[in-house]
């Protein structure tokens, strides 16, 4: 137990205290009754001892054998000094200068956040720091993309601040400040921390997490007084996402580039969203969006007028604020550009107009081969028109020649029930598409009956009926929404002028009951007033994708009546840009056979890459790997090997530790067109992704630890807030045993002799 404290003020700015401890076993009111039994018994003795002794020699002798067992006493206690040496506990400082903290929005905006963190700690002549010092040994750690001590001392500390020199060199790649904390925290120096001082945003983008550190600084008793640096509120930016545009298209088509424009801090100011096409330094088109709130659907179009491959760029860029531009946000997209012919079979049961004027059409393009078949021709007819075909193509192999094929009103009962099953085949193994044209005769409600048709149409012919209804005032073919979106249907230059043109079209007097659409379906143009049963308008064009590619349906078969004092304008313009959609989906032999991909096409940092490449080309030569070459920009290309799989002709590998960037993945040798995957690998959480202050984070991370968070504005109210320092200590000092010291021994032998001879003088016993 301990039964004095001896302060005592040493060098180096330390305290040594000492502890008087024993090991005396007995319990206290044991020790206690003991040393009354003792003294009651030597004062009886003595006060009833038949000596010519007077009173004050009695009370000498009694003192004298009180001193005795006192001493006894004593050394049976085993009594030592114990000492340890104490000093100041360690504040640690955090200051963040990662690349985040450069940004000026604090105060008036005249200073970044690190320059106010740093005047934070040297105004007033260090006034902050000097007050700090009193209780605590300071020391200085920076944080960005690694993790330093800068200083120790008020002095190192402001001449560090002072010097930029003097700090370690700056890593702005990133922020470690979870890092930074635990660092701390699992050091072991002499002097222990009890408090560590955060100047930062709140912002981490490496390392561990910043409610990671907050836990284990409780679990050490070391809170976290954070200065939260910045403002709450994020920069005004523009940010696209979900790009979708088409990967294939022919020369001189239209190809729109639909995209979701999120804005913040934006509302009601025009944005200018551009695209770029690689190798032009002027945007092909532009369009200015002025959000009012959530989130807006952007589109733009181009027509490339060469082939090859390019590389899209969408790019929104808000207007300039006070000299300072808000972040502009864009995305990229491949597209490859074919100027091969498209390969279409026109089909009709009879010679309506429809087939008739599409026909000409058709001829007359020389992007387009056409072949025809006319179920009602007769047999010379085929040996009289160079397109036409004396027999309908009826097996998977005839009708893979063909990417498009367009079915006007064809008689069911002329062709075999196995023809729709392959045309199931070409549209969803091969990703040929296909235009069913209804009529008054048969299609779609003599198919009814024809499961291989009924899968393969956009709607539910179940419920379709035969004939149709004549509407003598006239109708307008009315585009929906999502139709005025797909490029096929654009007529004019902007949407404007094509829903300007889309109105002005001559109207049409007959429409099929083609059923209801399916939940998958496009419905791209519907009747302006007819319904369905349920209530929907009547479909007039409706799409869906089935397999690998598309099927459209359309309810009228009088397109042709577009041409009316206009000529082929809008009815060729339409037509050429649906066959053109519907045949970029189209693979030949060798692309169906040969496959080369990415099992996805964005990967986060870090993560594997898996790579499969399908091979069922026939009489292709195969081993047991594959290889491929793997190129980025800027990098060097790479050699892979992929390992055969458990089926033949099938291999795959995984890469790993791929650096950010765009990458193709080429079998080169697998013809005159390149085999190709391409992906990307995400570049790690950059230090813009989130420019506002990280108030939630910090304050968690300051109330978990039991401290306090603090802006800037408050931050004069630290010295208040960090409690002084309590001292602890640093180092044991060897103990001073006491009981077995001479001077004891002395006092009980020099008590003892002096008590004897007093006896003798007085003739005591």
């Amino acid at each position: 137990m301990t039964l004095l404290q001896l302060p005592k003020i040493v060098a180096l700015a330390t305290d040594e205290v000492w502890r008087l401890q024993t090991h005396w076993t007995w319990a206290p009111w044991v020790t206690v009754l003991f040393v009354a039994a003792a003294v009651a018994a030597i004062i009886l003795c003595y006060r009833y001892e038949t000596s010519p002794a007077g009173f004050a020699y009695r009370l000498a002798l009694t003192l004298l054998r009180l001193t005795t067992i006192a001493l006894l006493l004593a050394m049976l206690s085993e009594a030592v000094f114990s000492g340890s040496r104490s000093g100041k506990p360690r504040l640690a400082i955090v200051l963040d200068r990662s690349a985040s903290m450069d940004r000026k929005d604090v105060g008036d905006a005249s200073q970044t956040r690190r320059q106010a963190a740093e005047a934070l700690l040297m105004a007033d002549d260090s006034e902050l720091l000097r007050q700090l010092q009193r209780g605590y040994e300071l020391e200085l750690s920076v944080v960005d993309g690694s993790v330093a001590n800068a200083a120790n001392g008020i002095e190192a500390i402001t001449t560090a601040i002072g010097d930029e020199g003097q700090l370690p060199e700056a890593d702005d790649t990133s922020t470690r400040l979870g890092d930074a904390v635990a660092g701390l925290l699992d050091g072991a120096p002499a002097a222990p921390l009890q408090g560590v001082l955060v100047l930062s945003d709140g912002q981490v983008t490496a390392g561990r997490s910043l409610s990671d550190a907050a836990e284990a600084a409780r679990r050490s008793g070391v809170p976290l007084y954070v200065v939260g640096l910045g403002s709450d509120e994020a920069p005004p930016e523009a940010r696209l996402s979900d790009l979708v545009a088409d990967d294939t298209a022919f020369v001189d088509d239209l190809v729109a580039f639909k995209a979701t424009l999120s804005t913040r801090g934006l509302e009601g100011k025009p944005i200018r969203v551009e695209l770029f096409r690689e190798g032009t330094a002027k945007p092909v088109a532009v369009e200015t969006v002025t959000p009012k709130g959530g989130d807006a659907e952007v589109r733009l179009i181009d027509r490339p007028t060469t082939p090859g491959e390019f590389r899209y760029t969408l790019r929104a860029t808000p207007p300039a604020d006070n000299g300072e531009a808000a972040a502009a946000g864009e995305l990229t997209h491949m597209l490859r550009v074919r100027d091969d012919q498209i390969r279409v079979l026109l089909a009709a049961g009879y010679p309506n107009y429809e087939y008739r004027y599409l026909k000409q059409l058709l001829e007359r393009d020389e992007t387009i081969r056409v072949a025809t078949h006319l179920q009602e021709a007769d047999p010379e007819y085929a040996e009289q028109d160079l397109t036409a075909l004396p027999r309908m193509p009826l097996r998977l192999e005839a009708l893979a020649e063909y990417d498009v094929m367009v079915l006007i009103d064809l008689d069911p009962t002329l062709l075999p029930r196995s023809l729709w099953d392959e045309v199931g085949k070409f549209v969803g193994e091969r990703g040929g598409g296909v235009v069913l044209v209804a009529g008054p005769r048969s299609l779609p409600g003599a198919y009814r009956s024809r499961e291989a048709f009924a899968a393969l149409a956009p709607t539910v012919v179940g419920e379709a009926s035969l004939g149709g209804w004549n509407d003598p005032a006239g109708f307008a073919v009315l585009p929906t929404p999502l139709g005025e979106q797909t490029a096929a249907m654009e007529l004019g230059d902007t949407p404007t002028d094509s829903a300007r043109v889309w109105r002005s079209l001559a109207p049409l007097y007959w429409r099929a009951d083609v059923g209801a659409p399916k939940p998958a379906a496009q419905v791209l143009a519907i009747h302006p007033t007819a319904r369905l049963d349920r209530g929907e308008p009547a479909p007039l064009i409706v799409s869906h994708f089935y397999g690998a590619g598309r099927v459209l349906l359309h309810a009228v078969d009088a397109t042709y009546r577009w041409r009316f004092r206009v000529g082929d304008v809008y009815f060729a313009r339409y037509w050429v840009q649906t066959l053109r959609s519907l045949a970029r989906t189209k693979r030949d032999e060798s692309a169906a056979s040969l496959e080369l991909a990415a099992d996805k096409p964005r990967y986060e940092p870090g993560e594997a890459v898996r790579l499969r490449l399908r091979d069922e080309r026939p009489g292709a030569a195969r081993g047991d790997k594959a290889t491929i070459v793997l190129q980025s920009p800027g990098k060097a290309e790479r050699r892979i090997e992929l390992a055969a799989g458990g089926d033949g002709g099938r291999f795959e590998t995984i890469v790993r530790d791929l650096p950010p960037g765009r990458y193709r993945a080429l079998l080169a040798e697998a013809g005159e067109t390149p085999t190709v995957a391409e992906f990307e690998v995400a570049a790690p959480l950059g230090e813009d992704a989130r420019p506002e202050m990280n108030r939630a984070g910090l304050t968690a991370a300051a109330e978990r630890s039991r401290g306090a968070f603090v802006t800037l504005d408050e931050a004069d109210r630290l010295a208040e807030i960090i409690p002084p320092g309590r001292p602890t200590a640093l180092e044991s000092l060897p103990p001073v045993e006491v009981w077995n010291r001479w001077p004891f021994l002395a006092g009980i032998t020099a008590c003892l002799t002096t008590e004897w001879i007093l006896r003798k003088r007085r003739a005591m016993l």
